[in-house]
């Protein structure tokens, strides 16, 4: 069942000699660190952190007139294909981010109603504080999300890549069409 570990092959001292014991009691802890694999490990954590601190780059298929309005000509010139094919696509993504949106905004409402039904049906203790909070937290990623969506959908619509203020301050309406 268990097997003697075989000798070493080379020049090096010969098992169960004085030479190999120190070389294994002494080399085992600095072995069992992994030096060269935490160095390795810290460099990949500096590279993330400057891939991050970065962000990400341009979409090199979106180009945007200093005025900040999509510049539809130069998309479809880049992409090799007619104005007409550029503006299919960003009526589908306006398509695609309205009902993201209020598919969005109906899972934060259910939320909002099933977690006032809970909290309502149950006596106030801290096992309810702590449901009711994790059910607020859950509704707000639903309503951000719906928020960013509706975003999404001012800019192709408007052929504008405004800002979140912006898109508060706007007078349109934010109800993606």
């Amino acid at each position: 069942m268990f097997r003697k570990a075989r000798p070493p092959q080379g020049d090096g001292p010969q098992p169960w000699t004085v030479g190999w014991g120190v070389r294994k009691t002494l080399g085992a802890p600095i072995a069992c660190i992994g030096v060269e694999q935490i160095a390795e490990n810290a460099r990949l954590i500096r590279r993330l952190a400057q891939t991050i601190r970065t962000g990400p780059g341009p979409d090199p298929m979106v180009w945007v007139k200093p005025d900040r309005t999509l510049d539809v000509a130069v998309m479809s010139w880049e992409a090799q294909v007619p104005v007409t094919e550029i503006e299919r696509l960003l009526a589908n993504r306006r398509r695609q981010s309205r009902q993201a949106t209020w598919s969005y905004l109906a899972g934060g409402s259910v939320f909002v109603v099933l977690g006032f039904i809970h909290a309502a049906s149950l006596l106030p203790a801290l096992p309810t504080l702590l449901y009711a909070l994790s059910t607020a937290a859950i509704c707000c990623c639903f309503l951000l999300m719906a928020f960013y969506n509706a975003l999404i959908n001012w800019q192709v619509r408007t052929h504008r890549l405004g800002t979140a203020r912006e898109f508060l301050d706007t007078d349109e309406t934010w109800r993606p069409s």
